[in-house]
């Protein structure tokens, strides 16, 4: 289910603000007594019901994802350090940045949990997007490959 989420071109500053949005919320209407949680309680209300409810949403707009388009970037590989003093590695990570700076807020977009072979020697992603029922768009398929001139930029 993380997945579906993680597929759907969102800011991750937006989402992160819309989810404290909707707890606060859901906090409020559970104090009036508009949601009743009598029977499962608040744990279980935040840490089952709610979380069911916002990766249903998800799933509802992926599944009806209609209308697919293709867009085409050149990319570069994020170079990562990893360790401390004695022991300190460098190399490239499956997180990129695209031309033109595209779907900068968008991490999920940018980030690959992918071998990082399939990426090796590549410089151009091409994404294949989709909307769905709610109006957000869906990362449904995405292919890496070599053009000489993303070499230029």
């Amino acid at each position: 289910m993380v997945t579906v989420i993680f597929n759907t071109v969102i800011n991750f500053y937006l989402f992160v603000l819309a989810i404290i949005i909707l707890i606060v919320i859901c906090n409020i209407l559970i104090k009036r007594k508009i949601i009743n949680i009598d029977k499962q309680g608040k744990k279980y209300f935040f840490g089952v019901t709610f979380p069911l409810i916002v990766n249903a949403f998800f799933l509802i707009n992926y599944v009806t994802g209609m209308n697919p388009i293709q867009e085409t970037y050149c990319f570069r590989c994020m170079v990562s350090e990893v360790g401390s003093v004695r022991s300190h590695q460098k190399g490239k990570t499956t997180y990129i940045y695209l031309s033109g700076n595209a779907y900068e807020y968008s991490y999920m977009t940018r980030s690959f949990w992918i071998d990082y072979k399939r990426m090796l020697f590549k410089n151009q992603v091409i994404y294949t997007f989709e909307r769905g029922i709610f109006g957000l768009k869906i990362r449904k398929d995405f292919e890496f490959v070599f053009n000489e001139k993303c070499l230029e930029k």
